[in-house]
C-alpha cells in the first residue's frame, strides 16, 4: 500500500506541479496555512549552505532545561558517546569576581549559535570567528526578526546560552567490541574555545570573537554536515525541529541505497537525549515536527515514523536540489523517479595531473566540508576549446558562477592553468 506523504511534502509538490495558489489551499484546507509560507520561503530560495559537526547532529543538547542544569549531558549513538560537561567560569557578581557554573545549554537558542560559528568557521576556513560589531545584526543573521532586551528578551536569553555554550567542555568516546573479545575504544577531549574576548555596551553594541580550539577546528573540518541556511531560519523556534532535520540531513545521505535503515522509537529517544518516562508524547512530537515542519523545508527526505518503528530511505543531502520551470525546486531523481545514493567523496586522484592539481586546491580554499557539498560530482575536463568543469546540475552550475568565481580562479592559479575553467552541465 502505497503511504501518504507528509504534509509537508504534499504542499512543496503541489507547488512544484500546480503552483502556489493550488499549494497554499493544500495547506489551508489542512488547517495548516502557515505551511505554506515554510514550503515557499526554501524552495524560492538556492540553498546556502550551513554547516554543523555530525556529533551534534547524531545526538542532541536538551530541549528544555534539565532539573539539574549543572550535571553532565551524555547521549549515544552506536559505537559512539558524547560527554557534555559544565565548566566554572569567573563572573563579576555585586563587585566581586566569583566562579560560578552556568549549567548546559538547551532549547532552540543554542542550537543556532552553534550552527552560525562552526558554519563561519568552515566557510571562512578559519578557527577565528567574529560574530559581529552588533549583537542586533548578529541576531538577523541567524535569522531573528525581533530582538528584545531586558531580563526575558530574545537578546539576553542568547547571550546566556551563548556563555553556556562556551563554558562547556566535549568528550567524543568510540568503543568497539572484536570478535576476540576484545574492546578498543578511543577518548576525545576538547573544548569548543579555550580563548573568547568581547566588548557588551550600553544599546545593544557588541564585539565578540571566539577562537576555536586547533583540535576542534581540525575535527569539524573533518566531520561538517551541510544543512540549508534557509531551512534553518524556518525551523528556528523548535528544538525538536531542528534536531530532526539535522539527524535526518546527516543520516539520511549515508542510508545503503538497497535496503531502508529500522530504528525503534527507544533508540531515537537516546539520540535526542529523551527519558523513557512518556514515550507516547515523544513520538507525538517528534512525527508532528516531521509533518509540519521538516518535511516542509527538506523535500526530499525519503522517511517514514509510524507508531511502530522509523524507516529511512537513501536520500539526497538538503543541498542537493535542482531549479525548475518557475523558478521553485524539485526533488533531484534518476531515469527511474528513484532519489539518489548519496554523493561519494571527493576523488583524489594521482597529484600529477592538472585536474587532480585543480580539485585539491579547490578544496583547499573551500574547505573539505563544502567542496564535497558543491563538486561531488563535478570533473575537470581537458576539451578542445580549454578545460571545462562538468557537473550534473544546472543549479549547481549556477551556483558556481555566482558564488564562487574567486575560489575557481585560486585554484586555477594554484593547478597552473592559464585562467578559471569553463563551468558546463554534463548532457545526460
Amino acid at each position: 500500500m502505497q503511504r501518504r506523504p507528509p504534509l509537508g511534502q504534499q504542499v512543496f509538490s503541489t507547488l512544484v506541479n500546480n503552483g502556489s495558489a493550488a499549494a497554499a489551499r493544500v495547506a489551508r484546507e489542512a488547517g495548516q496555512p502557515d505551511l505554506f509560507e515554510r514550503v515557499n520561503a526554501v524552495a524560492s530560495e538556492a540553498p546556502t549552505p550551513s554547516f554543523l559537526h555530525s556529533a551534534l547532529c547524531a545526538m542532541s543538547l536538551p530541549v528544555r532545561r534539565p532539573s539539574d542544569d549543572q550535571a553532565p549531558i551524555i547521549r549515544q549513538d552506536g559505537q559512539y558517546t558524547l560527554v557534555i560537561t559544565p565548566k566554572p567560569v569567573v563572573e563579576r557578581i555585586d563587585g566581586q569576581q566569583r566562579l560560578t557554573v552556568l549549567g548546559v545549554p538547551y532549547g532552540s537558542l543554542p542550537r543556532l549559535v552553534l550552527i552560525h560559528i562552526m558554519t563561519e568557521a568552515v566557510r571562512t576556513k578559519s578557527r577565528h570567528v567574529v560574530l559581529g560589531a552588533s549583537f542586533t545584526e548578529w541576531m538577523r543573521r541567524m535569522g531573528f526578526r525581533t530582538i528584545s532586551y531586558g531580563p526575558r528578551g530574545s537578546a539576553t536569553l542568547i547571550r546566556q546560552q551563548l556563555d553556556r555554550l562556551l563554558a562547556c567542555e566535549w568528550m567524543i568516546r568510540w568503543d568497539s567490541d572484536q570478535a576476540q573479545g576484545e574492546k578498543e575504544f578511543g577518548i576525545k577531549e576538547i573544548k569548543i574555545t579555550n580563548e573568547y574576548v568581547g566588548v557588551d555596551r550600553k544599546g545593544g553594541s557588541f564585539v565578540r570573537e571566539i577562537y576555536l580550539t586547533e583540535g576542534f577546528y581540525e575535527h569539524l573540518r573533518r566531520h561538517a554536515v551541510p544543512l540549508d541556511e534557509h531551512a534553518i531560519r524556518q525551523l528556528r523556534d523548535s528544538a525538536t525541529a531542528l534536531d530532526l532535520y539535522t539527524w535526518l540531513a546527516y543520516r539520511l545521505p549515508r542510508v545503503n541505497p538497497k535496503r531502508p535503515a529500522t530504528l525503534s522509537w527507544a533508540q531515537l529517544a537516546v539520540h535526542f537525549g529523551n527519558d523513557d518516562r512518556n514515550m507516547r508524547k515523544f513520538r507525538q512530537t517528534v512525527r508532528d515536527a516531521w509533518e509540519r515542519h521538516v518535511s516542509a523545508v527538506y523535500p526530499q527526505a525519503r522517511a517514514e515514523f509510524d507508531t511502530v518503528a522509523i524507516r529511512l530511505y537513501a536520500s539526497p543531502a538538503p543541498l542537493q536540489r535542482q531549479a525548475v520551470a518557475g523558478g521553485h525546486l524539485a526533488l533531484v531523481t534518476d531515469e527511474k523517479g528513484a532519489p539518489p545514493a548519496a554523493a561519494p567523496s571527493l576523488p583524489v586522484p594521482l597529484p600529477v595531473a592538472a585536474p587532480a592539481r585543480f580539485m585539491a586546491a579547490l578544496a583547499e580554499q573551500l574547505g573539505a566540508a563544502e567542496a564535497r557539498a558543491w563538486f561531488s560530482d563535478a570533473r575537470l575536463e581537458e576539451q578542445d576549446n580549454g578545460w571545462v568543469l562538468v557537473t550534473a546540475s544546472a543549479f549547481k552550475a549556477s551556483w558556481m558562477r555566482s558564488r564562487l568565481g574567486q575560489a575557481l580562479d585560486r585554484a586555477a592559479a594554484a593547478a597552473g592553468l592559464a585562467g578559471a575553467p569553463e563551468i558546463r552541465v554534463r548532457k545526460s
